[in-house]
């Protein structure tokens, strides 16, 4: 106890240490430098980080832009002066998402060098998955894309998994981006989600496993995971949701697809690996953090860990 009383002489409750009990004082303590660590970690990484993710100029392909996150993201990207191929099943979505994306850069002066492209495919087959890749790299002289975002809700991983390793060998030198999108549902799932969660559980071990055999070719890997997002797909999703799915999750805040675009955007700039929308999803990352993940931020990340469980013991209570 001795130790304790010590250490409570130089937390900023020292005047206090004989009235607080040591177990309060030391959360508070650690709640106030957690608090500080995180506003300091953003404050120097904007002063002083590097950015690890340029858009500009470079070919992003978006799987699932017509709509939801992949539109939102794939507007933003031109608006940092990429040139963006968006893949969908629906043409007239397409359409209507591609002049947005269009508009979404007019104010750039490189503008009529940009290149926008829309390709209707299903992306749930192989032949359609390869077709729509080869046709995004004839608009660019053969050149394959520096980005591949997969934000398509059916898209599986068979366009990375059913390729032969030559296929990247053959990218020109090309140090590019492979962005899949999961769910908090791939971190943690609950009653309901027997036919989603496992999927986007492969997603996790697809985004690992790339990342470690692409990186020989100075290709980076990133999956994002992020919350409830207010898109079509929710809508059909809350039609057979079941009301215990429902009192699990919550009244959590929905993304607008445009922040979720943006959280996903300032992540890569930092380079993070696992990517999640908010201080949830963020404990939930840290839970779930193996030994090939690298962190985010090792201090944050440990920390995050050692709340995580009060979260489980929440969804662990209402499962009950």
């Amino acid at each position: 106890m001795s130790l304790i009383v010590y250490f409570l002489k130089l937390t900023p409750y020292s005047g206090q240490a004989g009235e607080l009990h040591p177990i309060a004082s030391l959360f508070i303590t650690f709640i106030l430098l957690t608090v500080g660590y995180l506003m300091g970690n953003s404050f120097l990484h904007k002063l002083l980080g590097r950015n690890k993710f340029l858009p500009q100029g470079k070919h992003a392909y978006v799987t699932g832009g017509s709509s939801g996150l992949g539109r939102a993201i794939a507007k933003l990207l031109a608006s940092k002066g990429a040139h963006v191929t968006i893949v969908a099943r629906g043409k007239e979505d397409l359409k209507t998402a591609l002049e947005e994306i269009k508009n979404a850069a007019k104010e750039r002066e490189e503008y009529k060098n940009l290149i926008f492209t829309a390709i209707s495919a299903d992306l749930t087959k192989k032949d359609e998955s390869f077709r729509a890749l080869n046709e995004a790299c004839e608009k660019h002289n053969g050149k394959a894309p520096d980005f591949i975002i997969c934000c398509a809700g059916s898209c599986k991983p068979g366009i990375f998994i059913e390729q032969d390793i030559s296929i990247f060998e053959n990218k020109q030198g090309i140090k590019g981006k492979v962005v899949l999108v999961s769910s908090i549902l791939g971190l943690i799932s609950f009653i309901g989600f027997s036919q989603y969660s496992p999927t986007k559980y492969a997603i996790k071990g697809l985004a690992e496993t790339l990342r470690n055999e692409l990186i020989l070719y100075d290709i980076g890997v990133h999956c994002y995971f992020p919350g409830t997002i207010n898109s079509p797909g929710l809508k059909e999703e809350n039609k057979t949701k079941p009301k215990i799915s429902s009192d699990i999750e919550g009244s959590n805040t929905e993304l607008k697809p445009d922040e979720a675009a943006k959280i996903l955007y300032k992540s890569l700039c930092k380079g993070e690996f696992f990517i999640t929308s908010d201080f949830g999803g963020d404990l939930c990352r840290a839970a779930n953090k193996g030994p090939v993940t690298p962190s985010n931020n090792f201090v944050v990340d440990h920390l995050l860990c050692n709340l995580a469980w009060i979260r489980r013991s929440k969804i662990a209570e209402l499962n009950v």
